[in-house]
């Protein structure tokens, strides 16, 4: 038996957020624990992609007669034993799996390192030593030109689809964009949508209008609604450019230690990219965003209580030591349940127009 390794589990019979497990290598076949089950896939049924913007994760899916299941080596330590100890068999992919992201990582890094320099240099030499953080993310993003803006928006995009690779058909995929016809404002912003096969529940808003959805988002919810208001909620931080200023602000004391260290160019390259799915918004700008999102849900003509209700089912969840992506990097989902409930209780009585979505067909294409 080969050293044990810690990785993240998605599948069947699992938790919607994943198990922590632990990994091993038993001769070709890799042998897992989590929530005291044990599973077993051979070498030669495992699929190998990287994972996340930067691909410094590596995403390992197999199917066998429970379904599909997923895991995520999130550490270098992680993959480094996977890798020491994967069969000869699986050499080729995993080989393959490494020259695909490193490929990947050096073509982005070029375009990103041409736009960060034009973008923040001239910015962060003028303001990054007189100016606090907010202060200057702030300043920046509401100088950027809409036409740069959408730029960022159409480069993230490219990455999106080769990474990975958005549905364009489909009961899930037309739901998505039904949702979006009925919940786009009149907008500077040309909005494109994506569904992505990931198991987490979370979607995410990237500066210029791209907009990403996670089927595991579709899995969890309860009626079209709930995922309404998770959109509205999105489209929020579109229009409030809380993406765009959480970017800025995330690199503007890196960029500044680079540019000292005569290494901006790489810093501004792969960090912009490789954090949009885990960029932190304050509190202030969630609160704007689920201001924002009541109001458009509102004019939408959708009932906005299923987003309280998807908050309560949420809230559970952030009392284990691991939480869904959505609640990592949001606030605490009974925090904005209860001020949700409280604003829409002070709303008139009003009729909404139902959003005719065969929701079960949804939740079963994306393997409920």
């Amino acid at each position: 038996m080969s050293q044990e390794f810690e990785v993240r589990l998605f599948g069947p019979g699992l938790p919607g957020a994943g198990a922590s497990a632990k990994a091993r290598w038993e001769f070709e076949a890799l042998s897992l624990t989590a929530a005291d089950q044990e599973f077993s896939a051979p070498g030669r049924a495992l699929e190998l992609r990287g994972a996340g913007f930067n691909n410094e994760r590596l995403r390992v899916a197999w199917r066998d007669a429970a379904g599909e299941f997923t895991l995520f080596l999130e550490t270098a330590a992680a993959r480094a034993a996977f890798a020491a100890h994967a069969p000869a068999s699986l050499k080729a992919k995993l080989g393959l799996a490494q020259s695909a992201a490193r490929r990947t990582d050096i073509r982005f890094k070029l375009g990103w390192a041409v736009l960060g320099l034009v973008l923040l240099l001239p910015i962060l030499l003028l303001l990054g030593f007189y100016l606090q953080a907010d202060a200057v993310a702030g300043w920046v993003a509401e100088r950027m030109p809409v036409e740069m803006e959408q730029k960022i928006g159409e480069l993230t995009e490219q990455r999106i689809k080769l990474e990975f690779r958005p549905r364009t058909e489909g009961a899930a995929y037309d739901a998505v964009q039904a949702l979006a016809r009925r919940l786009e404002p009149p907008s500077r912003f040309k909005y494109r949508w994506h569904l992505v096969d990931r198991p987490e529940v979370n979607a995410f808003a990237a500066p210029g209008g791209v907009i990403v959805v996670f089927s595991g988002l579709l899995r969890q919810a309860q009626t079209p609604e709930e995922v309404a208001g998770v959109l509205a909620h999105e489209i929020g931080h579109v229009e409030l450019r809380h993406s765009l200023k959480a970017a800025i602000k995330d690199l503007g004391f890196q960029a500044l230690l680079s540019f000292a260290l005569g290494d901006l160019a790489s810093t501004l390259a792969g960090d912009l990219a490789a954090k949009l799915t885990e960029l932190q918004f304050s509190r202030d700008a969630e609160a704007e965003a689920d201001r924002y999102g009541l109001q458009r849900l509102l004019e939408a003509s959708v009932d906005p209580r299923g987003l309280p209700t998807f908050f309560a089912r949420l809230a559970p969840q952030e009392k284990g030591l691991a939480l869904p992506a959505m609640l990592s990097t949001h606030p605490p989902s009974k925090e904005r349940m209860v001020a949700m409930e409280g604003a829409i209780g002070k709303l008139p009585p009003k009729d909404y127009r139902p959003l005719e979505l065969d929701w079960a067909a949804v939740r079963a294409a994306v393997g409920d």
